[in-house]
């Protein structure tokens, strides 16, 4: 829809500014992304102001869900673990290889040419600004990149879309998964008379809202007072500000928030999920207290949470792909034309094509890692792990609706080098994987689960899931190179050196994989064997926390808690699901199913009226060029 193509260039820019250029916010580092809950407020109270004056130009419900759906999965593409990421990990090597670190001669004749900018002049534009794009000597170096990574990232879209075409059948119509996360932006475009006249809804909103730009104000004039609810808020809610002997002072960071937002997504979780979240976050921050008590545990990285938690996703995705072995052997079997297929209802895509899509476009992303020099079997173990991931991740949001999901520093080239050994990986498959890190460092906005929740939305919408489908493409496309447009643009303006915020974003970005390859190749290794314990630990307790949900009635805890609570984002929600949970918990018990539903609705206020006040600053902020109120960390 012409439209929605034209909101996605929009949002972009506007991701590319508060994310990267100025980090003043970060609308993409949870599961639902304000920018595009605001676009889509926008256009649904517009069309409705249209629909009273001229109702044949207005867009029907359906339409309005398809503008949301791309706006979605183009910010995914643009957000700040894909695209956002691409051009500083592209720029970093050769303006920064310097004699000092030896990179040049260490590891920059092993990058991939042609997806790395090497000219001097055109990285000199970018990092120190006060220069253009448009001038030949700066866009003509930066062509086969962005061209590069665009035909990668079509592959990977193929990926994601083929694997949701064939699992979303089976999740929207056989076992019924809620997709938690859909459901505000489904009320706000298919029922949005019922969600506007909703007493709980219309409390929720001017809550939030109002402690929202009441923060705000306070932000441009200190004087104005302000309600404290950020984990970052000053003073800090910071319990182990107070904790300082050892080993109890190992526990890190425990703050407290009351993220209106956090708590309205988490309402929206079942209470075991909620419950699991928060016990398995302090159960971690156990772990490391037992961690730096224990003499015995010395290693490096000890107690390795994140090694534990990608053993958990892993775990996870194999779980759901035994349990839907008999469906997918039904596909298979169909897609080979040893049985006739058997495809009621609205599909994106039939069986066949879908399982083609995915497993031809999986080829196509391993060749494309051959062609840029890894080797044909580091190559397959790197797209088939983050595959796996991304498959665990769209399943989870689809079933639970998790506020965040991530695996910081845990990237398929980082994993493969401790599984292995960089020593066995060697030199030139490291330095080809690094340079896909730019896409799979963290995970927070991955592309798939939008795409996955898109469809829902179209099926309760009765929307063709075929259009939405195509629709998801082109909305791809338009966002990855709207978005390299975007930052490129922003930074041979301003520089990419510039400090705006706390930090150096785009350097931050770059420099850890690059650093970490100099590592790997100065001093080879082989096989970290307490990480590969962690993962195998991580793998198996997420199987056995799973038999006892599915076997156990009364069992508390939910493995998908196991995997999501060790993320960078808990440490600043944990506290507000924990909030959620105690409300949710005494409604149902105290209330009934009736005052669950109000509770509900009041969710939807709590995070509406968040997103849309937090959304209105990052605007203004972006307007005036200074840091205005983020509702986010």
């Amino acid at each position: 829809m012409v439209l929605a193509l034209v909101l996605i260039p929009v949002n972009t820019y506007w991701l590319a500014v508060v994310e990267l250029v100025r980090n003043t916010s970060t609308p993409t580092s949870v599961s639902l992304f304000f920018n595009a809950v605001l676009t889509l407020t926008c256009v649904a109270a517009a069309n409705a102001a249209l629909r009273r004056v001229a109702p044949r130009a207005a867009l029907s419900h359906g339409e309005v869900a398809a503008v949301y759906v791309m706006v979605a999965v183009g910010s995914a593409m643009g957000g700040i673990d894909v695209f956002c990421c691409m051009p500083p990990v592209a720029a970093y090597p050769f303006r920064y290889a310097r004699p000092e670190n030896g990179w040049l001669d260490l590891f920059c004749g092993l990058l991939p040419r042609h997806l790395v900018v090497s000219d001097a002049d055109a990285l000199a534009g970018f990092w120190q600004g006060s220069s253009s794009l448009y001038r030949p000597e700066n866009w003509r170096p930066w062509l086969w990149p962005v061209l590069g990574w665009n035909v990668f990232a079509l592959g990977l879209v193929g990926v994601w879309l083929g694997l949701t075409s064939l699992f979303s059948p089976r999740w929207i119509g056989s076992e019924r998964l809620t997709y938690p996360i859909s459901q505000l932006p489904a009320e706000i475009s298919l029922s949005p008379r019922r969600l506007v006249t909703s007493g709980p809804f219309l409390i929720g909103l001017t809550l939030s809202a109002g402690i929202a730009l009441l923060n705000g104000l306070h932000t441009l004039k200190p004087a104005v007072p302000m309600i404290p609810v950020k984990s970052t808020a000053t003073p800090a809610f910071n319990i182990s500000a107070q904790i300082v002997d050892r080993p109890w002072s190992a526990v890190g960071a425990l703050l407290l928030s009351f993220y209106p937002f956090a708590i309205g997504l988490s309402i929206l979780l079942p209470t075991k999920l909620s419950m699991s979240c928060w016990v398995f976050y302090l159960l971690f921050k156990l772990q490391h207290i037992l961690s730096n008590q224990a003499l015995s545990w010395t290693s490096e990285g000890a107690p390795f949470t994140r090694e534990q938690s990608l053993g958990a996703y892993i775990g996870l995705a194999v779980f759901s792909f035994y349990m839907s072995r008999a469906y997918l052997g039904r596909q298979l079997a169909a897609a080979l034309g040893r049985r006739a297929a058997h495809e009621p209802g609205d599909r994106p895509m039939s069986g066949r094509l879908a399982l083609l899509l995915s497993l031809g476009c999986l080829v196509f992303v391993i060749g494309f890692g051959r062609w840029a020099g890894m080797t044909w079997s580091y190559s397959s173990a790197f797209f088939l792990l983050y595959t796996t991931l991304s498959y665990s991740f769209t399943r989870i949001r689809a079933e639970m609706g998790v506020p965040t999901h991530e695996l910081h520093l845990v990237a398929p080239h980082q994993v493969l080098a401790r599984w292995a050994g960089s020593r066995t990986v060697g030199p030139k498959n490291l330095a080809v994987g690094t340079t896909f890190y730019w896409f799979n460092y963290a995970h927070r906005s991955h592309p798939m689960p939008q795409m996955a929740e898109g469809l829902k939305i179209a099926d309760r919408g009765h929307v063709s899931q075929s259009a939405v489908a195509a629709l998801c493409v082109l909305a791809a496309v338009v966002g990855a190179l709207s978005s390299c447009w975007a930052i490129l643009h922003i930074y041979y303006r301003d520089g990419a050196a510039a400090k705006w915020g706390p930090g150096y974003a785009a350097e931050w970005i770059a420099i850890n994989p690059y650093t970490e390859l100099a590592h790997f190749l100065r001093e080879p290794t082989g096989p970290d064997k307490a990480m590969i314990w962690a993962s195998v630990t991580g793998f198996c307790a997420t199987f056995a926390l799973m038999g006892a949900h599915t076997r156990i009635g009364w069992w508390p805890l939910h493995p998908v808690g196991y995997a999501v609570a060790n993320a960078w984002a808990m440490d600043h929600m944990w506290f507000s699901i924990f909030v959620a949970w105690v409300l949710k918990s005494i409604t149902a018990r105290y209330g009934g199913a009736p005052s669950v539903r109000r509770l509900t609705a009041l969710a939807f206020g709590l995070v509406m009226g968040d997103y849309l006040a937090g959304g209105t600053w990052s605007l203004y902020g972006t307007a005036r060029g200074i840091r205005a109120y983020s509702i986010w960390v």
